[in-house]
């Protein structure tokens, strides 16, 4: 680094000398103030004792042609005046031509001390934008700050729209069966219907008189299968009755025990059940067979549902169980009705039974024999 730092100092000093030097070119190019080097010495040497220059001469100071002699070189004079900073060498009498003086660089010398500092520069122009930098790694989390201070109540909201319907929720256990409630008083009894057309009935011949009993014979062969008799069958149609009944749609007592009314008619020999109220009326005494069957469809509720003669309880269906919602209970009876009696379903309070155009649900009866005792 130190022959670096020499190299370039030398360098800086020729270009000052020939800066100097080129500006007046009437003006001998000599050396600063120094004794000359070994080069000068030699070009010394090769002059004659007659153009040496004295110690005399050497040393004074020459006024420069074509110069204006009150202005003098000084330490602050710049380069490119024209000037030197040593006094030049004068040419002989004897010997008119120019002493030229070829500088050789001298060693590098200190360096001076720092130079106070100037004034800031003007600002420069704005460079150009530099490129985006790559984006920085995320930081860390900080850890949560205090919890602040519970804030007022805000003003209440507008109402939301209405949210989607979500699943049906897990059925609830059943609850026990409530206590039987007081008997409601009796309805009023329905209008008698018109009675049917009666048959005409056969003579009978008179009786004869009962003889003594004789004594007992032996049996005889069996004779030859007699002709079919004759029979009057519409006195047999006088007394048929039987309905059967069925519900379409489904049905919930909401809002107490209700009697179960019917939509579809399969049957009503002798007109006896009425769709309207439900109710069957009997208008020929003898012995019925009624028969219920009711669906359920659903964990949440069951079918409970009983049958009715003149408002005293009978029979019942009931079809419990939480853990089955598709099933089907039914329930049969045979009595013995007298003319005037009426016989219903009744369904009890907060109950459910589940029909369909498939018709799940059905009501029948019919009377067996009639009975005119």
């Amino acid at each position: 680094m130190i022959w670096l730092l020499r190299l370039c100092v030398c360098l800086a000093v020729v270009v000052f000398v020939n800066a100097a030097t080129d500006t007046h070119p009437d003006i001998p190019k000599i050396p600063d103030g120094t004794e000359p080097a070994s080069t000068d010495e030699n070009i010394d040497n090769e002059l004659s004792p007659e153009t040496k220059p004295t110690k005399e001469t050497k040393d004074e100071i020459i006024p420069t042609p074509n110069v204006d002699e009150d202005v003098l070189p000084t330490a602050e004079t710049p380069t490119g005046t024209g000037f030197t900073h040593r006094p030049p060498r004068p040419p002989t009498v004897d010997n008119p031509t120019l002493y030229h003086y070829i500088p050789v660089p001298g060693p590098p010398g200190m360096p001076g001390p720092t130079g106070t500092t100037g004034n800031p520069g003007y600002p420069g122009p704005q460079g150009p934008m530099g490129y985006a930098g790559a984006p920085g790694n995320n930081g860390n989390n900080g850890s949560p700050g205090p919890a602040g201070r519970q804030g007022s109540d805000g003003q209440k909201g507008e109402r939301g729209s209405p949210g989607i319907t979500g699943d049906p929720g897990v059925p609830g256990a059943s609850g026990t069966n409530g206590e039987r409630g007081a008997r409601g008083p009796m309805g009023d009894r329905g209008q008698m219907g018109p009675s049917g057309r009666t048959g005409a009935r056969g003579v009978i011949g008179p009786t004869g008189p009962k003889g003594s009993r004789g004594t007992e014979g032996k049996p005889g062969s069996s004779g030859m299968r007699g002709f079919p008799g004759s029979c009057d069958c519409t006195q047999s149609l006088v007394y048929q009755r039987a309905f059967s009944v069925a519900r379409t749609t489904s049905l919930t007592a909401s809002n107490g025990h209700m009697i179960i009314t019917w939509n579809h008619e399969f049957s009503n020999v002798g007109g006896d059940f009425d769709m309207s109220t439900g109710m069957f009326n009997v208008t020929i005494p003898g012995t019925y067979f009624f028969t219920i069957h009711v669906y359920k469809s659903s964990r949440q509720n069951f079918p409970l549902v009983q049958l009715l003669k003149n408002g005293d309880h009978v029979i019942g269906v009931i079809d419990y169980g939480p853990n089955d919602s598709e099933d089907s209970s039914g329930n049969s009876v045979v009595l013995n009705l007298t003319k005037g009696d009426a016989v219903w379903l009744l369904l009890y309070d907060g109950k459910e039974i589940y029909s369909s155009h498939y018709k799940f649900t059905t009501f029948s009866g019919f009377l067996l024999f009639p009975n005119f005792e």
